[in-house]
This record gives C-alpha cells, structure tokens and sequence, in this order.
C-alpha cells in the first residue's frame, strides 16, 4: 500500500498552482483555464483554490505580479537608480521593465488583455492603474534628471509612459525580446529627442 503524499504547504503549493495554471494557457489557451483543470494539474483541492481567489482570473493577475516582483527581487521603482546620465537611466528602466515581461510571458500578458476587453470598466481601472505606476516610476526617473541639471523639455502623460510603451509593443505585439542595441536605438533615436525636446546636452 502506497503513503498518501503529504499535503504541500504554502510556497511549494502556491508555485505548483502558478505552473499549473500558467500550463494550461500555454498548452490549450486562457480559455481552458478552470479551477477543476487547475486543481487536477496542481493536484490539490478545489476549495483550496476557490478560498483564494474568486476567479480564474484573479489567479492570473497575482502570478503576474508574483512573477514580475520575482524577476527584480523586488518593486520596479526601488529598482531605478541614478546611473549618471539621463540616457543611462532611459537604458536601465527599459531593460528592468523587458525583464517583467519576459519573467511573465506572453500568455499571461495576452490573457488580461482578454479580460480587459471584456469588460470596458475594468479595462480603465487596470490601465489607469498601470499608468500611474509607471508614471510614478518616470517621476523618479526624471528626479534625478533635474538633479543632475538636465534639460528636459515639459512632458505629456503620452510621452512619460513612451518607454514602457515600446517595450510593450515589441514583447505582445511583434513576440520578440529587444537586443540591448535595439534599446539603445530606441532611446538614442525616439525616448531622447522626445524627453529633451530641442536640447541637445551629453549623455
């Protein structure tokens, strides 16, 4: 007669629940994602899993923020330090904010997208509050700027949220990573002219 496994706990059933989940949308597609599918793959219970969270989905968005706070060891504003220039600041933010989504994935990114355009108002709460987290972070980012005594022309919210902007649109919409030169050509070639405006100050 065989032991019955013992009961996992905390971390290891949390991570067993996020690799399952994040299996299914990868295998068969956020649509065949289900609590009983999850606890099946997970092998756990599936009142486990409806104590948590109420949805499938709101399962989704904590991987994706377990996952993005996993790959930086921490929150992506504590991570922006002053690298001594405001394009070396401009190369750190986007390397950092590619290495979230590369941490997460396509699917999981394309799976709340889904759920976004499904429901108009929870669409506007989650980019609003996208936003404003990585306005916050640019804040901090242009902080430094301003202390350094770089030029900086007035910016839009547009032009604030550019950089996480391309490197969005590369990763979901193209599906590919950014080479470190392709990043540099971004800054050099469209986050700098549009940050300085008519300046034309080194580094």
């Amino acid at each position: 007669m065989h032991a019955a496994p013992s009961r996992r706990r905390g971390d290891r059933l949390l991570e067993s629940i996020y690799d399952a989940a994040t299996q299914i949308i990868k295998t068969e597609g956020y649509g065949a994602l289900t609590f009983l599918r999850i606890s099946r793959l997970a092998r756990t219970g599936r009142t486990v899993l409806y104590r948590r969270w109420a949805t499938p989905f709101d399962l989704v968005r904590e991987i994706m923020i377990y996952r993005s706070t996993a790959a930086l060891d921490g929150e992506l504003i504590d991570k922006i330090e002053d690298t001594g220039s405001l394009r070396g600041d401009l190369l750190r933010l986007m390397d950092l904010y590619q290495q979230i989504y590369l941490a997460t994935g396509p699917e999981l990114m394309n799976a709340v997208l889904f759920e976004m355009s499904q429901d108009a108002t929870r669409m506007a709460q989650m980019k609003d509050g996208a936003v404003f987290k990585n306005v916050q972070v640019m804040e901090k980012l242009l902080g430094f700027a301003k202390a350094r005594g770089d030029k900086i022309s007035p910016l839009s919210m547009t032009a604030k949220t550019l950089p996480f902007d391309l490197i969005r649109t590369s990763f979901l919409w193209e599906r590919r990573v950014l080479s470190a030169d392709e990043r540099e050509h971004l800054v050099d070639e469209i986050v700098l002219p549009v940050f300085r405006g008519g300046h034309r100050d080194n580094g």
